[in-house]
C-alpha cells in the first residue's frame, strides 16, 4: 500500500497491486483511509474507477468508508470482480482534496503507467501533489502549546479547492480567501497571501504570536 495523502490525523493509502487498467483512459483500484492513532484495523475502504482523461474524475464501486468520525471498523473483505464492468453505468464525480480523491485518482494514473515507480509517484504526490493553482509560503510558526518557533514551516493552499497543508498535512480547519490563508481550530492562523506575515488568534481573537512569511524555500 502506498500513502498518498495525510487528511487531519488519517492517512490515505492506495493498493498499488490492486490497480487495473480499463481501456486507454480508466483504472479501477482500491484505497484505504487508516487512522494514524488506531491503524488497525483500517478506517474504511472503497473500490473505485479513476478517468485519467482530465480533468480527474473518479467513481465509487463499493465502499466501507465511515460518515462522520473516522472510528475503526471491522477488517474489510475485498470482493473480487467476477464480471467486466459497465463503464458506461458508471457515475463520475470530480475529485477534492479534502476527501482523498484527487491524490487517489492521480496516483492511480500515474502509477499504473509506471508500476516500477509507484513509491516515488507516491511520495513525490504526499510531499507536492494537488490541483494546479497550488501555492506555497514558509512561515515561521509555532507548534499547538509550544513556545518554541519553527522556522519556514511550508503551508501549501490551493483556492480552487479551497483547501490548506501544512508540512505536508492537509487540515480540514483550512480555508482560502482571495488575500488570506486560514488554518486551525480554537487557536486559528492568518496567513497573509502575499507571504508577508502569520498571525495566530486566541479564540477571543487576541493576537499570540506574528511570524514572517516569505514566498522562497528556506
Amino acid at each position: 500500500m502506498q500513502i498518498v495523502q495525510r487528511i487531519d490525523d488519517v492517512l490515505v493509502g492506495v493498493d498499488a497491486v490492486s490497480l487495473e487498467i480499463l481501456g486507454r483512459r480508466h483504472v479501477a483500484g482500491t484505497y484505504f483511509l487508516i487512522n494514524l492513532r488506531r491503524p488497525s484495523p483500517v478506517a474504511g475502504y472503497a473500490d473505485f474507477v479513476a478517468d485519467c482523461q482530465g480533468p480527474l474524475r473518479i467513481a465509487t464501486l463499493s465502499s466501507t468508508l465511515p460518515s462522520g468520525s473516522l472510528q475503526p471498523e471491522p477488517p474489510p473483505l475485498l470482493p473480487r470482480r467476477a464480471t467486466a464492468l459497465d463503464l458506461e453505468s458508471l457515475s463520475f464525480a470530480p475529485v477534492h482534496m479534502l476527501d482523498g480523491t484527487w491524490l487517489v485518482a492521480e496516483f492511480a494514473c500515474r502509477s499504473s503507467s509506471q508500476p516500477g515507480a509507484a513509491r516515488r509517484i507516491a511520495r513525490q504526490l504526499r510531499e507536492k501533489g494537488g490541483p494546479p493553482d497550488m501555492q506555497s509560503v514558509y512561515c515561521d510558526l509555532q507548534a499547538d502549546g509550544s513556545n518554541e518557533t519553527r522556522r519556514g514551516v511550508e503551508v501549501r493552499f490551493s483556492a480552487q479547492d479551497d483547501a490548506v497543508a501544512v508540512n505536508h498535512q492537509w487540515l480540514s480547519s483550512g480555508f482560502v480567501s482571495d488575500t488570506e490563508v486560514v488554518f486551525g481550530s480554537g487557536a486559528q492562523w492568518i496567513v497573509d497571501r502575499q507571504a508577508r506575515h502569520a498571525r495566530l488568534l486566541g479564540g477571543s481573537g487576541k493576537l499570540l504570536f506574528e511570524g514572517k512569511c516569505d514566498s522562497r524555500a528556506p
